[in-house]
């Protein structure tokens, strides 16, 4: 016998309760509009997520938020980027904090309640149903329960993390279905532990690793969680593409004895560390947080950029509901916004990235013992994406020193497609969703062509 499905109508419906998902689904709901909020955890469990839980301060101010101090562990004064043996390190100045994870997910998920959105946790979405190439519904099945729900809107948003379970369901002609490689992607695993003996570091500082033995195509890192150096938020990120490598694995065959104490959460999981989905907009579908790679590629972090990329989403769905015109034409700003004010960085930063997956050890180890680079230099390629021309002619004088000029020339090459790349995105970026074909094909010609000048090995595309 078939199962009668419950049907319920809203506004907007938001796939995942992450970051994104819930600060998309607060910030529309905001302005009175109905939304329907999907997620697979239950309520108390919304926030929960393994990553390394820093945030630059920064992000925070451009949105107008600020968190109740009750939910942020540690505050930090900058970064220090290490050579592999960690007894040289180049620190960059700048204000971040350590949030709780869970607080500061059950922090967002309040605002977002207290503004009427509801919320079907303990759902998990199942399919979605298409009409004349728009999305009419979309069903979901609370766990433990054979009856499905429809939920239909005038508008969906997939946030459901980087294996997005709805933009992967929809039409391989919608270009926000684009497919990844295996080599967009690190895996990661972390652990929070309290320690035994408080770390032997200054607490106002996370720490980064370029060490290509304990994380091939990634780093490893410790971010204090609290200012006596007790409790520490450790682990690393690999490549996806590198075959036979787990990156618990060598936690604990590298790590594990650096970090004698009681483990307090662990976990592991995928991060996309490219430039962002050609088109967050398509029909009456938007794309935010992981499942649009709003993550920065360099280190991963993808807390403020997720929220930065749902609030514009959040502002430019209100007013195309209120004109009652929903199509990617009408959404087409959201693109436009994202790419100027983020989206062109990650895609410089992306061809960067590539280049750094290249080196070793012993590279890393020349670069940042003869201070090839330095605390500008690395907040302006973290910050703006910039390898700036002062910044490739310093370098030049500093190899013509040293006697290394193959490097140079390889430098020589990221800067000119670093370039190339963020004014495809910026200055180029299509102004019609007519013109977005062209302009993804422009784009895959320029990332084959600085790969295999860099022997850069793309991966296979990802089975999803």
């Amino acid at each position: 016998m078939e199962l009668i499905s419950i049907l319920v109508k809203y506004d907007v419906t938001v796939i995942g309760a992450g970051v994104a998902g819930l600060y998309v689904a607060y910030k529309i709901a905001e302005k009175g509009f109905r939304v329907a909020l999907i997620e697979s955890k239950p309520r108390e469990r919304i926030g929960d997520k393994a990553c390394g839980d820093a945030i630059g301060i920064h992000h925070f101010e451009y949105l107008g938020i600020e968190p109740p101090s009750n939910i942020i562990d540690n505050y930090y004064d900058g970064v220090s980027v290490c050579e592999p043996s960690g007894e040289n390190c180049i620190t960059t100045h700048g204000k971040g904090v350590s949030i709780n994870r869970i607080g500061f997910g059950q922090w967002l998920l309040k605002k977002a309640i207290d503004h009427n959105v509801e919320l079907y946790d303990k759902h998990w979405f199942t399919r979605v149903f298409i009409k004349n190439n728009y999305i009419e519904s979309v069903e979901a099945r609370e766990s433990g329960s054979l009856k499905p729900v429809i939920f239909e809107s005038k508008f969906f948003i997939d946030a459901s993390g980087a294996k997005p379970s709805l933009r992967t369901k929809l039409p391989d002609e919608w270009p926000v279905s684009e497919k990844p490689l295996t080599s967009d992607f690190n895996i990661t695993y972390r652990e929070v532990i309290e320690l035994d003996k408080p770390i032997e570091l200054d607490t106002r500082y996370a720490y980064i690793y370029l060490n290509t033995e304990i994380a091939p195509g990634g780093y490893w890192w410790i971010f204090p969680k609290n200012r006596d150096g007790t409790i520490v938020n450790t682990g690393l990120g690999v490549l996806w593409s590198i075959e036979n490598v787990n990156p618990r694995i060598l936690f604990e065959k590298h790590l594990r004895h650096r970090f004698k104490g009681r483990v307090l959460s662990r976990g592991g999981g995928l991060v996309p560390t490219r430039r962002p989905l050609p088109t967050l907009v398509w029909r009456n579908i938007a794309i935010v947080g992981d499942a649009a790679y709003t993550v920065n590629p360099i280190h991963g972090g993808g807390i403020g950029s997720s929220l930065r990329a749902s609030d514009i989403v959040a502002k430019n769905i209100v007013e195309t509901l209120e004109s009652g015109v929903v199509n990617e034409e009408s959404l087409w700003n959201i693109n436009k916004e994202y790419m100027s004010v983020y989206g062109g960085k990650q895609a410089s930063l992306d061809i960067l990235r590539m280049f750094l997956q290249k080196l070793n050890n012993s590279d890393f180890e020349w670069i940042i013992r003869n201070k090839i680079v330095d605390e500008r230099s690395i907040y302006d390629i973290g910050h703006h994406g910039l390898l700036s021309r002062e910044l490739v002619f310093r370098i030049a004088r500093l190899i013509k020193l040293v006697q290394k000029p193959s490097f140079l020339n390889k430098l020589r090459v990221v800067k000119k497609y670093m370039d190339l790349l963020e004014k495809l995105y910026t200055v180029y970026y299509p102004d019609k969703s007519v013109e977005i074909y062209e302009w993804m094909g422009r784009v895959d010609r320029v990332i084959r062509e600085y790969c295999l000048n860099i022997d850069y090995v793309l991966g296979e595309k990802v089975k999803w």
